[in-house]
C-alpha cells in the first residue's frame, strides 16, 4: 500500500514548477495523463492568481485513494495562491514507484 507521504517532495517540485511558470520543465520531466498539458496551462491562465508553493499541511487535507491492483497512489489536492490562499483549484494526480524511485502523473487539475 502507498503512502502519500512517499511522494512529498515531488508533489512539492511538480507545485513549485506550476508556480513558478517553468511549464516546458513539466512538459518534459512529468508525464500528463488524462488531460492534455494545454488545458492544465489554460486552467491556471484564467485563474489570474500566483499559484504558490504548497504549504506545510496541503498533503494532510489531501484525499488519497489506493489503486492496489495497480500498485498507484491517485492524490487530489488543494493549490494555494499568494493572493488568496487557499483555493477551490484541486489537482489530481497518479503516484507510482518506478524502479524504486517516485513517478507522478499529473491527471487533471480543475476548480471543485
Amino acid at each position: 500500500m502507498l503512502d502519500v507521504w512517499r511522494f512529498k517532495s515531488e508533489i512539492e517540485k511538480i507545485v513549485q514548477k506550476i508556480a513558478n511558470g517553468d511549464f516546458s520543465e513539466i512538459e518534459t520531466s512529468v508525464e500528463v495523463g488524462e488531460s492534455p498539458f494545454e488545458d492544465l496551462r489554460r486552467v491556471l491562465r484564467e485563474y489570474c492568481c500566483s499559484i504558490a508553493p504548497l504549504p506545510e499541511n496541503a498533503l494532510s487535507v489531501a484525499e488519497t485513494y489506493n489503486i492496489a491492483s495497480e500498485n498507484r497512489l491517485d492524490v487530489y489536492f488543494p493549490l494555494w495562491t499568494k493572493e488568496e490562499g487557499r483555493i477551490d483549484l484541486t489537482l489530481f494526480v497518479s503516484c507510482f514507484m518506478k524502479n524504486g524511485k517516485p513517478y507522478i502523473e499529473i491527471n487533471d487539475l480543475r476548480a471543485l
